[in-house]
């Protein structure tokens, strides 16, 4: 954690510290826990949530889309100006909406500093498993995520796509693996 520059105090700096959570379990088994065992352990955190999904629905209310889009670009006000600072050079970078979906949320983010710290530290392993789980909040709001690249499989960018779980768009991605 030393090693980390300033991400800042905001939404996208707590992904690391869900970083360093699966870190810890990891490192207290020493190393026994596997990936699958770590996506178990977000699952059931992630489960807690489920209630969510009496209130949010992403195939009937476009109020969660148009919610995240007010937070990443509050997030990208913040950051601009933090970064005129020399302040969070090494967060994500949200792009939002580079693809011009016109359905659901889309964004990017660009310059992982968890895949970087992982592939510096040995790590890479696990970080395949730490990005399914982003998939898991999506099925809490009756949503899915469509994602074709990560940084930390090699991708130019994380690519997020949210859409209702039962929308015509997602035929074209039945077979895309969760990555």
């Amino acid at each position: 954690m030393r090693e980390v520059p300033d991400l800042g105090k905001n939404m996208m700096a707590k992904n690391m510290l869900d970083w360093f959570t699966i870190l810890a379990f990891y490192e207290a088994s020493e190393h026994q826990l596997d990936g699958k065992a770590l996506l178990e352990i977000k699952r059931r955190a992630v489960d807690k949530m489920k209630f969510l999904g009496k209130f949010v629905d992403g195939n009937r209310q476009k109020w969660p889309y148009k919610l995240f889009e007010k937070t990443y670009r509050k997030y990208q006000k913040m950051q601009k100006m933090h970064r005129e600072r020399g302040e969070w050079m090494d967060s994500w970078r949200v792009v939002l909406n580079p693809d011009h979906r016109t359905e659901g949320f889309c964004f990017h983010l660009i310059g992982c500093p968890i895949a970087k710290r992982a592939k510096e530290h040995g790590y890479e392993a696990l970080l395949p498993y730490l990005c399914k789980t982003d998939h898991y909040l999506a099925e809490v709001m009756h949503a899915r995520l469509v994602r074709t690249q990560t940084e930390a499989l090699g991708g130019d960018c994380c690519d997020y796509w949210y859409v209702g779980d039962k929308s015509p768009a997602l035929e074209m991605y039945k077979d895309l693996e969760q990555i």
